[in-house]
């Protein structure tokens, strides 16, 4: 008869952990966001669609050392090096990445390739809309990757969230 009594105390108090949290949310206001009539509100370390970066001279930080590729999880990077021509420079190193592609039907936007890169060439963006017809779409390759050359000009200068 004790027992029955503990398991019904163990049961009535796990209940009341969990209707206490829905009790607490259930009267908070809801977040909205009016997409599309607003821009997105997106948090400092959100991890969007990534961008290959260039550095101050317009060349490519990318040197092709496929390190991104060995610590994706999905493996859904596939990038090709060629080597670096004097009448004819992708980068300041020796090599460059020819091909770059990342496959957005597998990434998981672990973070990991952002983390592997030396030279600091891949990082996460805020681009969020990744919802194509066709799944070769989802394969994006590296002309649609690079920031844009010259960058925009805005009123505040573009910042990368420091890491933790």
């Amino acid at each position: 008869m004790a027992s029955v009594i503990k398991e019904f105390a163990r049961t009535f108090v796990i209940l009341y952990k969990g209707f206490k949290v829905t009790f607490i949310t259930m009267f908070k206001k809801p977040t909205t966001e009016n997409y599309p009539a607003e821009p997105v509100h997106f948090q400092p370390r959100y991890r969007g669609i990534h961008v290959l970066q260039r550095d101050e001279n317009g060349l490519e930080k990318c040197v092709a050392c496929f390190l991104c590729a060995a610590a994706c999880p999905a493996q859904c990077i596939y990038i090709e090096a060629a080597e670096n021509t004097a009448e004819n420079r992708f980068t300041d190193a020796d090599r460059y990445a020819k091909v770059y592609n990342i496959d957005y039907s597998r990434c998981i936007f672990c973070g990991y390739c952002v983390e592997a890169c030396p030279t600091d060439a891949i990082t996460h963006g805020h681009g969020f809309e990744l919802a194509p017809y066709d799944i070769n779409a989802m394969v994006f390759r590296k002309e649609q990757l690079l920031e844009p050359w010259p960058p925009a000009k805005s009123s505040a200068p573009a910042k990368v969230p420091a890491r933790a």
